[in-house]
């Protein structure tokens, strides 16, 4: 429970024969100044957050609706999910007012009740549920943090003539076997890296991977008792634990605390730019097991551990540009291969090789970050990039945070004796910044949060990469000195 005193202006309190009306943003707001006398505090109302329904609840919008409109205001004929892609799909009655001469329409027009789709938005901003009690003492609060879901009309049925239906094609062949005629044999070459990832980046791979998962039918339930049995779940069960806010020396950073307390969206922990390749393996592996499936890699021929590493490697330079080279933990990287085919061995020497450890997450070596090669310019612009995110690596690792105006100080000061590095500009600072990092208040801070168990788990592994970026910071040790040495007013 988390008890907050709230000012309600006194034009807004009923009655106590009265129901108190709901409070709206404009007529609540807390008591930042207790020494106003001019403004009692007349309410106290406790806020109470109940967190167990927030990974079901789903906000539904229709930016194309108006808000008369009878579909933002009643409840769908049906409704079915596809919950693994975010698939929501609602039939609503088209109004027999709308269906005046409906007879005059063309048959794939003429509908009694329209199909709306929808698009998931990831959540940018806090959002929740709040239910007030009757009395207006009491705010239930259920935080929403999963993706918005935008309804959209659906013209399917227009082009429903023009799918192909799959039981022509089976009976044609069915047709050609029986008449005794011989199909042509197909060979088709072995799928690359680069045609593999294309195939995978295609409308129609997402189109087939969306239809693989079949729709599941939902009750759908209007006003009435239910309704009111289902909204009742918001409130809180545990109302005897008490919510504290951080406890930070100083105003300033005890209200920076109290607003960090209430940022629920979880850091990116790059699980949505790590693909699954769990019956991905090495072809020396392949071959091993065609041949016996007790061959172990250890006993294959000579420099077979080296190719099956050296294939990783190029399937995990591959993987790490998604996401312009955003850090992944390695227990994510980890989950996305068969422990069977890729071990923690070769999974860890693979990654060394293409990637570099910052606070226990994987970074793809900037050497390797084709994503830097958007902004166009010749080789020695690209060089200075990469030798920026070098730069903002080293500085996450060591330091945590960044300064973007240190930054840029730097390179300014570099610039004047140094040739070459006045392409470095505030908004090529600010997209390599974002590849690795967010903006907390005046500091940059990695996308995801560090990883202690990374090298306690591997101790050599994390050495090797120690020593990788001490050698990293005597060739930046200029544009290092430049930052530490930068005032920022």
């Amino acid at each position: 429970m988390s008890r907050r005193r709230v000012r309600v202006p006194d034009d807004a309190v009923a009655s106590s024969a009265d129901v108190p009306p709901p409070t709206t943003s404009a007529s609540m707001h807390l008591d930042v100044d207790e020494d106003e006398d001019d403004d009692p505090i007349v309410r106290t109302i406790d806020v109470f957050v109940s967190p167990s329904l927030s990974n079901t609840l789903h906000l539904l919008q229709f930016p194309l609706e108006p808000a008369t409109s009878p579909n933002t205001n009643s409840a769908p004929l049906e409704a079915k999910v596809r919950p693994r892609h975010q698939m929501l799909e609602l039939e609503y009655p088209i109004p027999s007012a709308a269906q005046a001469g409906h007879r005059q329409l063309p048959e794939q027009m003429n509908l009694t009740q329209r199909t709306f789709t929808s698009t998931a938005i990831p959540p940018v901003t806090h959002m929740a549920l709040a239910q007030l009690n009757p009395s207006g003492t009491r705010l239930d609060v259920a935080p929403l943090r999963r993706s918005v879901m935008q309804m959209r009309p659906s013209f399917r049925h227009l082009h429903e003539e023009e799918e192909e239906d799959p039981n022509n094609a089976a009976a044609e062949e069915k047709m050609d076997y029986s008449r005794g005629r011989q199909r042509p044999v197909m060979f088709q070459p072995k799928e690359t890296e680069r045609s593999a990832a294309a195939r995978k980046n295609s409308y129609a791979y997402k189109q087939a991977s969306e239809e693989s998962e079949p729709w599941i039918e939902l009750d759908v339930h209007g006003s009435g008792s239910l309704q009111k049995e289902l909204l009742g779940r918001i409130e809180c069960k545990n109302r005897d634990n008490e919510l504290r806010l951080a406890q930070t020396p100083g105003a300033e950073a005890r209200q920076a605390g109290y607003v960090k307390s209430l940022n629920y969206l979880a850091r990116s922990s790059g699980e949505m730019f790590a693909e699954n390749l769990s019956e991905w393996s090495p072809s020396t592996v392949d071959a091993a097991h065609e041949q016996s499936a007790d061959v172990n890699m250890a006993d294959s021929a000579p420099g077979a551990a080296e190719q099956a590493t050296a294939e990783l490697a190029s399937k995990l330079a591959v993987l790490l540009q998604n996401g312009n080279g955003a850090m992944i933990p390695y227990r994510v990287l980890r989950s996305r291969f068969h422990p069977a085919k890729v071990s923690d061995d070769m999974l860890t020497a693979a990654l060394s090789s293409v990637a570099v450890l910052v606070r226990g997450n994987f970074a793809l070596k900037s050497t390797l970050a084709k994503f830097l090669n958007a902004s166009g310019g010749g080789e020695m612009k690209k060089r200075k990039m990469r030798e920026l995110r070098d730069l903002i690596l080293l500085l996450l690792n060591v330091h945590g945070t960044v300064q973007r105006e240190r930054l840029m100080r730097a390179y300014s000061t570099k610039a004047k004796s140094t040739d070459g590095y006045d392409c470095i500009t505030p908004d090529l600072t600010t997209f390599v910044l974002k590849t690795v990092a967010r903006q907390e208040g005046d500091c940059w801070v990695a996308m995801v949060d560090d990883d202690e168990a990374f090298a306690a788990k591997f101790p050599e592994v994390a050495a090797c990469h120690a020593v990788y970026w001490m050698k990293k910071k005597e060739a930046l040790m200029g544009l290092v000195q430049l930052y530490e040495s930068a005032e920022v007013e």
